[in-house]
């Protein structure tokens, strides 16, 4: 839809930049954890709450398993060996081997439940951006790089991996680690338990301190991708290649990239750090748990208070008491990282619908007889806080008639027909069609009863069929070669080295513009719209490329209701309907020889713009 908007988009950028704005911290505070948790549970993770639950199951499951040993190798010290009782050594050892494997299986499907609820919920974070991004306007994209919309795709929800597959079960596993565990310490001695568990709540400090600083490193690690990615979307691009080339300016984008790739470098290092000081911290408190336990531990079995093999177990359970608060230490920091992509991608998806789709919305009713098929009354359109570039535009189109819009550059012309597109509502007044609020038909039903042809057009870098049959990927063959042939397109066809099957590259870089022209009147004539609405432009187009797309638009036109920016001659001459639009206002409207007889804008615009046009299109019939 490649619809020129360059006079427009002021309103989402403001919206864009309010929203960008919004993901910044201030006073380096961490934003509100309790409703991004609760958003990313209710919206995403909520789903999948019976995965949840199997793997919870698991994790108990493991957990159990692993408190077995300890009590094994208590009993392995205490009596098995003092007794010498080789048959209860032989079974102890062998259970001390058996429990951990079983372990093992426990852990892996766990592993395998994280695994699957992170990859669908990144599938699922993926399909709502891309369903918000086609529901999003015109604006959005006239304001937003297209890198920096590819980067909460490709870097924010790939980084969320880590957090996901390391954080659902993992933070569940260390609870119910510490909770059985620390409640078996109690039963088999509860002195020796509580002065194992005096440094548990130093583990605190680092969560708090750490994990405000993940967040802010991860802010600004995604950041500085996310100007790699747009930097690399703007020159390693056909279009983008080419100004770099045409401009010799290699060096220069060569400097601006290893800019960009030093500071990407330098936050995640950064990020990387700020974990690792984290991990540091942890390791220093988790040493005064052991300290006391061989201290206190080893007064009482010199009193004879406890038995050697008692310390060894708590030992053991030590290890499993302290690693799953380093654990937690760990995982909150990485979830408070992870609430900065989930915050950066929340901002994509509260951008708000500039052009919102009535759902299901009305049928379009049917064409009462002498009813206009579109109407403007009283539209008034402002992009957003802007001034407004329409001002109480009225006209109306009837059943079967061309009608051309002609006016000078930047006079809202491009404006009208994306009203008439609904790529934008009026600010005020309201667009009818077939007696009905644009706002309120059905979308598809629209889409289908209108074509739309644009002065820049978009072609896939796909087949020459595949671009002529988007839209319509189940028309008949038959149908497909005479849209080619009334679109003047069988030359071309039977120039190309695969005819149909050739590609057309990026942007259809491998046509020219006359060509490119004439893939888009084959697609609209596949389509079939009732209403057709038209961009002609042609300044760039040789006479011969021109009277081809006259031909092909002559198809075209037939049995429809065309409005169309006119630039050619034949188009004005054979308008039912001519208005003529300056700085947001019809000035004047009628047909071609009534306006050129009251002279005025209309006069001035044909004698600059179609005088010279006029004898080389006297000998081409009107269309």
């Amino acid at each position: 839809m490649g619809m020129g908007m360059g006079m427009g988009g002021g309103g989402m950028r403001s919206v864009w930049s309010q929203q960008r704005s919004l993901s910044q911290l201030k006073d380096g505070q961490i934003p509100d954890v309790r409703k991004t948790m609760k958003r990313v549970w209710l919206g995403l993770l909520r789903p999948y709450r019976k995965n949840l639950l199997i793997g919870t199951g698991l994790v108990a499951i493991g957990v159990i398993i692993g408190l077995v040993p300890p009590l094994l190798l208590r009993r392995l010290i205490d009596q098995a060996i003092p007794q010498g009782n080789l048959t209860e050594v032989v079974i102890l050892a062998l259970g001390m081997l058996l429990f951990p494997v079983a372990g093992s299986f426990a852990s892996i499907g766990q592993n395998y439940v994280n695994t699957v609820i992170a990859q669908r919920v990144m599938a699922d974070l993926r399909h709502q951006l891309y369903s918000h991004g086609q529901r999003l306007g015109l604006d959005f994209f006239t304001w937003s790089r297209a890198g920096e919309i590819h980067s909460r795709f490709i870097n924010d929800i790939g980084a969320l991996q880590q957090v996901l597959n390391g954080t659902f079960t993992g933070i569940i596993a260390s609870v119910f680690t510490i909770t059985f565990t620390f409640a078996t310490m109690l039963v088999i001695d509860w002195k020796l338990a509580l002065i194992c568990a005096v440094a548990l709540p130093s583990f605190a400090f680092p969560v708090l301190h750490f994990g405000r600083r993940r967040y802010q490193a991860t802010q600004e690690t995604q950041q500085e991708l996310s100007r790699m990615t747009i930097l690399l979307e703007e020159t390693l691009t056909l279009s983008g290649s080419i100004v770099v080339k045409s401009f010799g300016t290699q060096q220069y984008e060569n400097e601006r990239f290893k800019a960009a790739n030093e500071s990407v470098r330098r936050a995640q290092i950064h990020q990387t750090l700020v974990g690792q000081w984290l991990s540091v911290v942890v390791q220093a408190l988790s040493t005064l748990g052991p300290a006391l336990l061989y201290g206190y531990g080893g007064y009482l079995a010199v009193t004879h208070q406890i038995k050697v093999g008692t310390i060894v177990a708590f030992a053991a359970y030590l290890g499993q008491l302290y690693s799953p608060a380093s654990n937690l230490a760990g995982i909150n920091t990485t979830v408070l990282g992870g609430l900065a992509l989930f915050d950066r991608i929340f901002q994509f998806l509260d951008v708000p619908v500039a052009v919102p789709l009535p759902d299901p919305g009305l049928d379009i009713p049917a064409l009462v007889p002498g009813q206009p098929v579109i109407r403007f009354e009283g539209v008034e359109f402002a992009y957003n806080d802007n001034a407004h570039v329409l001002h109480g535009v009225d006209f109306s189109v009837q059943s079967g008639h061309l009608v051309a819009l002609v006016g000078p550059s930047g006079a809202g012309k491009t404006t009208i027909l994306s009203l008439m597109a609904r790529f934008y509502d009026p600010t005020e007044g309201r667009v009818y069609l077939h007696g009905e609020d644009l706002r309120h038909l059905n979308n598809d039903a629209f889409r289908k009863l209108t074509g739309l042809v644009t002065q820049e057009l978009f072609l896939f870098h796909a087949s020459l069929y595949d671009n002529i049959t988007y839209g319509t990927p189940a028309i008949e063959a038959a149908a497909v070669d005479r849209a080619v042939q009334a679109a003047q397109l069988a030359e071309l066809v039977d120039r190309l080295p695969e005819g149909m099957d050739t590609v057309v590259g990026e942007r259809g870089y491998r046509l020219s513009g006359g060509e490119k022209q004439r893939v888009a009147i084959a697609r609209a004539i596949l389509h079939n719209p009732e209403i057709l609405l038209l961009d002609e432009a042609t300044s760039s187009l040789d006479s011969h490329s021109e009277h081809l797309i006259q031909d092909a638009l002559g198809h075209l036109f037939q049995g429809r209701t065309v409005v169309a920016i006119a630039h050619r001659l034949s188009t004005i001459l054979a308008a039912d309907q001519i208005l003529v639009v300056d700085q947001g206002r019809v000035v004047a409207r009628g047909r071609h020889q009534e306006l050129l007889a009251e002279g005025g804008l209309y006069r001035v615009l044909y004698e600059e713009q179609f005088g010279s046009q006029a004898k080389e299109e006297d000998s081409v019939p009107s269309l």
